[in-house]
């Protein structure tokens, strides 16, 4: 085996193992939750198909398929058809089934039919080594077919933002669906590019950004989830009480014992962060009020202090604080003190952009969606 056929084997395989990898994963994920059933079909045929093509990484490395193959439009047809179906479920969420996937499909199932009863016997079929002979043949019934196999391929990455705009009275596009669409357009515009100029390396290059493009669904499935993690919780019971003085090791004991102590400080130094913050709200409402504050206001260094706090589940000492001043502003809209995003100021945060991306971070939810709800519900209670 030459060395490009080597380089193609091991890329199809990588990809393949990586294609398999994310059906894993998701498979775990639809047994649980629907909505992940058309992402684990989809990457299974991407994992057979690519995987059937590692096996003949020779043929595809000497290969000289020409320009615009029928072949590579087929699949550059297929294969954006399938990398839309679950975009589409995120904006329009409940619109895939299967008889609906179906129709979605019938552009690609009577265009191969036309091209198989126009082409029968395949010996008809054209291929064409220069862009002197494509331009020779472009007007033929084969070289039509094949583009309007190109051209649906790009409508159904189009379709991702077009087919929701047209179904659903309101449409919000995510920022990662944004980014998808257009990855998605630049593999497409590499694939054609290949197809033009062939070329092994350019298939292989095509075929990792065809996979990162895939993958892309499984990371962002798996993020929803962690997202989704309830934060640690901040409210501490009015029994608890806490001596707030340093734990000092005079003398170092075995492994297990020294391992329990490590846990006890911790949560010690954790509990008297805990019982500061919930009797100075005065001081760390300031917009002022940072990490430096908080160690200097309770006695404890910033390392100990990163330490107690990612021992009970918090990333660093910022989201902490974070936390709090959420819990504080939806207290305050509980009450009808705060009402607009204009009065978010009021719990600490720096500017109404900050107040937006912590309350979604935090919460999981829009700030201004939720100040909306409360209001309503506080005008029908009236």
């Amino acid at each position: 085996m030459s060395w490009e056929a080597t380089i193609v084997t091991f890329t199809f395989a990588c990809c393949a193992t990586a294609h398999f990898v994310g059906m894993c994963i998701t498979g775990i994920l639809a047994r649980h939750r629907v909505q992940y059933l058309s992402l684990v079909a989809v990457l299974a045929i991407f994992f057979g198909v690519i995987a059937i093509v590692a096996m003949f990484g020779e043929n595809v490395a000497s290969g000289n398929p020409g320009l615009l193959n029928p072949y590579m439009l087929l699949m550059l047809t297929v294969g954006t058809y399938l990398q839309s179906i679950y975009s589409l479920g995120i904006v329009m969420p409940g619109y895939l089934q299967w008889e609906r996937m179906v129709r979605y499909a019938s552009p690609i199932v009577f265009l191969a039919v036309v091209y198989i009863v126009a082409m029968y016997p395949f010996d008809n079929m054209t291929k064409v080594y220069s862009s002197a002979e494509l331009f020779a043949h472009i007007l033929s019934v084969d070289f039509i077919l094949r583009i309007m196999a190109m051209l649906l391929g790009v409508y159904y990455v189009l379709n991702i933002v077009i087919l929701p705009h047209r179904l659903a009275f309101r449409t919000v596009f995510p920022v990662s669906l944004i980014a998808y669409i257009v990855v998605l357009l630049l593999s497409v515009i590499l694939y054609l590019y290949t197809a033009l100029n062939y070329h092994p390396f350019l298939l292989c290059a095509y075929m990792v950004l065809f996979t990162v493009v895939n993958f892309f669904w499984v990371c962002h499935s798996m993020e929803m989830l962690i997202i989704k993690i309830p934060h640690p919780d901040i409210t501490l019971t009015p029994d608890v009480s806490v001596e707030v003085e340093e734990i000092v090791a005079e003398d170092v004991p075995a492994d297990e014992q020294r391992q329990a102590d490590f846990n006890e400080a911790n949560q010690r130094r954790y509990l008297q962060v805990q019982l500061w913050m919930q009797h100075n709200r005065d001081k760390w409402m300031s917009n002022g009020f940072t990490r430096d504050r908080l160690c200097d206001e309770t006695g404890i260094n910033r390392q100990l202090m990163l330490q107690c706090l990612r021992s009970q589940g918090h990333n660093n000492v910022h989201e902490y604080i974070t936390a709090y001043r959420v819990q504080e502003l939806k207290r305050l809209v509980a009450r009808g003190d705060v009402c607009g995003v204009a009065d978010t100021l009021v719990v600490g945060f720096g500017s109404i952009k900050t107040a937006r991306l912590c309350f979604e971070r935090i919460e999981g939810c829009d700030l201004d969606g939720y100040l909306a709800q409360r209001v309503r519900s506080a005008a029908e209670a009236s």
